[in-house]
Order: structure tokens, then sequence, then C-alpha cells
């Protein structure tokens, strides 16, 4: 067995093995006597403050290092007696390295071989001379004042070792991306979001986490991660097969899909969203983890959950607000056709096949031009018509009318201001939904020509 890396079990501040480990919001974990006397933390230089996980101690971590080292986590009579506390310079030299790095933005290294003392890059010298004369007073009896064992460097004892022990409370799998609560236990990521969208609290204590679920800061835990990678790679391996996979299937837009089941969405014009299920919650940040950012949009059907045919939205911009919910803008897309309808962790999903006009040519290809050309004329002028509040509340929804496209078979769901006029006329649902669901752009115009000749014969507003 390969001996732990002389910084995987060591706190970055004192340089000892850790005892009583707290992680940072950073991810990064330290003593918990070394987080009380710290600024900042050692190792990115982000600082603590309120956002420090642990004021609480690491449960996993803690546990682990008892374990596997007993004699370790036992108090010094040194320290118990306080007859023999550390050494003032050593703190002294400590802190003002602290101070130094979040000043001058330096990276913090540790000199491998000497490990009394810290180290810092070209960018700190001028600390660094400040720190020499003081570092030299720091005599080889001080290292009888630490009060527990300086010897981070040893091996994990093989019969110790037990994949258990990093199994996820909530999934009962090996722990991926762990991120530890304030209240110091650990989850997978994915497991804590999915908790915190239904209760803000830890899925094991209880413990209130709307503070954290405020600050939004899902950092993985460095120390966990850093040793399942060590000493379980092949399960680490699979583990990560596995969540790939299933990025895989989550990534894929023609089978399985997301549906958000709500209101009617159209090709190419705005939709904006306030997302506030659980359900939803989780839907949508699968949606951007996977980078797809793409999802289906159907209204409710009574008898069949959602309708038979529905458009994709795409997120454009997506706003966390503290307490989970999200303002999320999106854009419509393609239209789609529902061929399977099915769910996945609470949320409806569906496979479907997309959308397409017809395409027409010569003489029909003309009279679809001329016929396209008098209804956009017509659209524009009873738009104009609108009392000007009415114009703004529009253009703030939906924008300004598009522009008439010359070639009206460029895109497979016709042209754009022809979704945007079917947006904001006043139309029953199912006129829409026909208008939807159809492949002729013959069909929609001379609906649309219809529907704009009665609201302004009965000067509908």
């Amino acid at each position: 067995m390969e001996p732990v890396p002389g910084r995987m079990l060591s706190c970055p501040l004192c340089c000892r093995q850790l005892r009583e480990p707290v992680t940072a919001a950073c991810g990064h974990s330290l003593c918990r006597r070394c987080e009380r006397r710290s600024r900042g933390c050692p190792v990115c230089l982000e600082p603590l403050g309120d956002g420090l996980q642990g004021t609480r101690v690491n449960v996993l971590a803690s546990g682990l290092l008892h374990k596997w080292f007993p004699e370790e986590g036992q108090p010094s009579p040194v320290t118990e007696s306080g007859e023999r506390p550390i050494s003032q310079s050593q703190q002294n030299l400590s802190l003002a390295a602290t101070d130094c790095l979040q000043k001058e933005q330096a990276t913090l290294t540790q000199d491998d071989s000497s490990e009394k003392y810290l180290i810092f890059q070209p960018m700190a010298r001028q600390a660094t001379n400040e720190l020499s004369e003081e570092s030299t007073h720091i005599s080889g009896s001080d290292e009888d004042n630490v009060p527990y064992s300086f010897h981070c460097l040893q091996s994990v004892p093989p019969g110790l070792l037990n994949i258990s022990d990093f199994e996820c409370s909530v999934c009962a799998r090996l722990l991926f991306e762990p991120v530890t609560t304030p209240c110091g236990h650990t989850f997978c990521k994915k497991c804590v979001e999915r908790c915190l969208d239904y209760r803000p609290c830890c899925p094991l204590c209880k413990e209130d986490l709307r503070k954290f679920l405020q600050q939004r800061q899902y950092r993985v835990t460095q120390l966990l991660d850093s040793l399942i990678t060590m000493y379980f790679p092949a399960e680490f391996t699979e583990r990560k097969r596995l969540s790939e996979i299933e990025i895989a299937e989550l990534s894929n837009l023609t089978n399985d899909i997301p549906i958000f089941v709500c209101t009617m969405a159209f090709p190419g014009i705005s939709c904006r969203l306030h997302i506030f299920e659980p359900r939803y919650r989780l839907m949508m940040r699968r949606c951007l983890e996977t980078g797809t950012k793409t999802f289906g949009m159907c209204i409710y059907d009574r008898g069949k959950i959602f309708a038979d045919y529905g458009c994709m939205l795409k997120i454009e911009e997506s706003e966390s607000l503290p307490d989970g919910r999200s303002l999320v803008n999106t854009v419509g897309g393609r239209r789609f056709k529902v061929l399977r309808r099915g769910d996945r962790d609470g949320y409806n999903t569906a496979d479907v096949e997309y959308l397409e006009d017809k395409r027409v040519d010569g003489i029909q290809l003309t009279d679809l031009c001329i016929l396209h050309s008098r209804v956009y004329e017509q659209a524009r002028n009873w738009f104009d018509q609108l009392p000007s509040i009415l114009q703004g509340q529009i253009r703030s929804e939906h924008g300004p009318i598009p522009d008439r496209e010359e070639n009206v078979q460029a895109s497979p769901d016709g042209p754009r201001w022809c979704w945007w006029v079917l947006a904001v006329l006043p139309m029953e649902p199912g006129l829409q939904m026909m208008l939807l669901s159809s492949t002729s752009l013959q069909h929609r115009l001379m609906h649309l020509q219809r529907a704009l000749h009665y609201l302004v014969q009965n000067q509908i507003m």
C-alpha cells in the first residue's frame, strides 16, 4: 500500500496531521484549532468568515482518522496540563504567513526538507525575509511541544480500509463529488442538492441549512475525494462511468426528454419561467449540468397528463434565488410530437419526433409568398393600432414583431413572426395547439388572417 502523501492528511496551516478536521466552504480541510486562528484558507486564500462549513468537525473525515490512527487522536499530556504550550514563534509565523498570502495572493507551498515552517514563492519574498529571522529561533526543542503527532506520511493499515466507509447515506453508493454540509455530514453533490430541493435541512441530523442553501456553495471536499481516488481507483472509475452514462441518457434530445407541463411555447419566441417545484428544480439543474440546456414544454391534458404536441425550449439565462427557486429565461426551439410518455425522478419525460413544414414549389410557392406578405402587413397594422401601453407590455413579454423573412421556407418551423403573432393573439389554447401541430404554412397563415380580420372588425384589442 502506497503511503499517504503528506498534503493529503496534513493540515495546510500547521503542516501536522489533521486533528478534528473541519471543511471550509472552498472544500479544503484544516484542523479545528488552526481554523480558529486563521483569517483565510491557506490553500486557495479564500476568506473563511461566515462561509466556513465547519465550526463543526467533518464527521466522516474525523471518523476515518480515528479509525486509521487511533493513537494520533488522543490528547497530549502537554496540552492537557498546559505546562508546555506550542511555541509562540510557531504561532506568529503561521499567522503572519496567512496574512502575507492573502495580501500578496501568493501560492502556498510546503518545504519537504523542513516540516517546521512555511516557505513562500518569489512574489512573497519580502514577507519571507521578515519571517526568516523569527523562524530561525524555532529550536529543535520546539518539536517536543507539538501537542499531537507530526508524522503524516505513514501508510493507512490495509486491513482498516473499507469502501463502505465512503458510502453516501442518501444513495447508498460510493461518494461521488463529496460535499460536506455545515453540520459536518458528507453526501454526494447531486444527492445533497436533491434533498435541499425538498427540505432545507440535513438529511441525517435535520439541522437547518437555509444559509448553506442561500450561499449555493456545493464545493467538493478535497480530502475525501482524494482518499477515494487513491485507495479505491477501480470503484471510483466505475462510479464515474455510471455517472457519465446517466449524463449521456439525460443529454438525449429524442428519447426521454424532460417535459415541463405548464404553458404554450412557440419556436423562436421567448418564454419566462418561475421554477419552484422540487421536481422541476431537479429537471432544470440536469439540463444545465448536461450542457444541452434544453427541455420540452407542453400544456396540461386531463386525459393524457400533457398534450400530444409541444415545443422545445432552450435556457438562455437562469437566476437562482436565495431560497432555491429560480427565474429562467428561455427561447422556443423545434416543435415535436409525443410518441411515448414516461417519467424520471418525479418529472415527466417523452420520446418525441420533430415536426417540419411541408415544402412546396412552383405556383404553390408563389401563392404562398403572396399570402405570406399580405398576412404580415395585416398583422403589423393590427399591432400598430393597439394602445401604446398594450404595445409596451407585448414588447416587454415577447419583444418587437420580427421582420418578414424573404425565404418563407428557410426554417422547418416557418417564419418566426407567425409564431410571435400566435403567441400574442387572444386565442383559445385548442386553436393554438392546432396551429402548433400543423405542418402546412399556408394553413397557419390562413387561420391567422381570419383571426386578425375578426379582431379588427370587432375592435378587440
